[in-house]
């Protein structure tokens, strides 16, 4: 009977793995931070597990994205205090070792580290990605070939952010959507994935940093944009399906989205957060609190819980009454993703932490060291692989 267990149990974690075992685009399929891969051991070995390669890359906050044996990054190579470039590069997934790199752009320059922000995605074998100074790209996933480029403070007399442009893009309907703050009502932007022609600019807006996300409602593919005071929802022909005056000002974070139309909404620049409903009568505010106020660092829904940090400190909320159930410090400003029921948290000095996701007590199943140095970027989770990267270095870890 145990060996027919095992097998089954084997059998239902390669199925879920093939599920899910491409990551690819900013925060995972769905945009939501999550895998539903299923992590086996309740509690990490003393040391971590398996580590299978350590790289040096390049300084950059891009998110790791994978498919299959191919993992994909935006990173940078300086050259002097003045002068250096930014990259998309394509990496073996089970050593790490590089198979192409292309330039995208020249290096943008931050005291908080240099290199790219946005991270790419991917879509029927090319890859699109977004420099630091607003040059949107589209290079071969096979050979990392640059097939065309649009650059948006020349062609849409774009407004360069402070910080660089770090919104990730979102592709709907063949249509590769982002904020592009350009002139003349044409904040935001569609492009055909294909050819980089611009198909609709619409908006105005204000400078931001924060990613849309996409959320079925009530029948129909919407993106969000969270700009500043407002949100905003687009379907991917550029229509403005409706706005919302938010009671949280400038997101960094995404929205969150759960419960089939609600979105949750919070910045480390306000009171804390709100959730929104959508409905065939309009959008309504249902919940506003100080409880949970979201830096850059984007927080998940699980089972009726928002898990985030509340600027510096873990915490579990209640998504319904906004509720503190525990929190967590020590983690510094870092990062979080969720495979299966398990939390993995990214400390902002690169320190792992598994844990379990459940509101009724903070449970830690292990911690260890896995890289050294500023950890601003969110990890990445594939056919039991965990994906991780400082300013300085990237490392694959075997949780499977």
């Amino acid at each position: 009977m145990l060996p027919l267990l095992l097998l089954l149990q084997s059998a239902l974690l390669h199925a879920q793995q093939s599920q899910s075992s491409t990551w690819n685009q900013f925060r995972g399929p769905d945009r939501s931070g999550t895998s539903e891969e299923v992590i086996l051991s309740e509690q990490l070995p003393e040391n971590g597990p398996e580590l299978l390669w350590k790289k040096e890359l390049g300084s950059g906050f891009s998110e790791i994205i994978i498919k299959g044996d191919r993992l994909i990054t935006m990173f940078s190579h300086r050259i002097d205090e003045l002068n250096g470039q930014e990259y998309i590069g394509a990496f073996e997934t089970l050593s790490g070792n590089l198979i192409w790199k292309s330039e995208v752009d020249s290096l943008f320059f931050e005291q908080f580290g240099d290199g790219p922000r946005s991270t790419p995605i991917l879509s029927d074998g090319v890859i699109y990605s977004l420099s630091s100074f607003g040059k949107l790209t589209a290079n071969s996933f096979e050979d990392g070939k640059q097939l065309w480029q649009v650059n948006f403070l020349q062609e849409l007399g774009s407004t360069m952010p402070r910080w660089g442009f770090s919104s990730s893009p979102v592709l709907v309907d063949d249509v590769l959507i982002l904020e592009t703050g350009g002139k003349d009502s044409g904040w935001f932007a569609g492009f055909d994935k294909n050819t980089g022609k611009l198909l609709w600019s619409k908006g105005i807006g204000a400078e931001s940093y924060s990613s849309p996300i996409v959320a079925e409602i009530n029948g129909t593919s919407q993106i969000l944009f969270a700009n500043r005071s407002t949100l905003i929802s687009f379907n991917s022909k550029g229509d403005t399906l409706w706005t919302h005056a938010m009671s949280v000002i400038g997101p960094t974070a995404s929205p969150v989205f759960f419960d089939s139309n609600k979105i949750f909404l919070s910045s480390v620049n306000s009171n804390g957060f709100c959730v929104l409903e959508v409905s065939e009568n309009g959008v309504a505010e249902k919940l506003n609190s100080n409880t949970m106020k979201n830096d850059f660092s984007t927080s998940l829904y699980y089972e009726g819980h928002i898990y985030g940090f509340n600027v510096a400190a873990l915490q579990c909320i209640s998504a319904e009454t906004g509720e503190k159930k525990w929190t967590k410090r020590g983690f510094g400003k870092g990062t979080l993703i969720r495979v299966g029921d398990k939390l993995l948290v990214l400390s902002d000095k690169g320190k792992l932490i598994q844990i379990k996701a459940t509101p009724d007590v903070y449970e830690e199943q292990g911690a260890f060291q896995a890289v050294q140095g500023k950890c601003w970027t969110a990890p990445s989770f594939s056919d039991g692989n965990l994906f991780i990267r400082n300013l300085k270095e990237m490392a694959c870890y075997k949780f499977n």
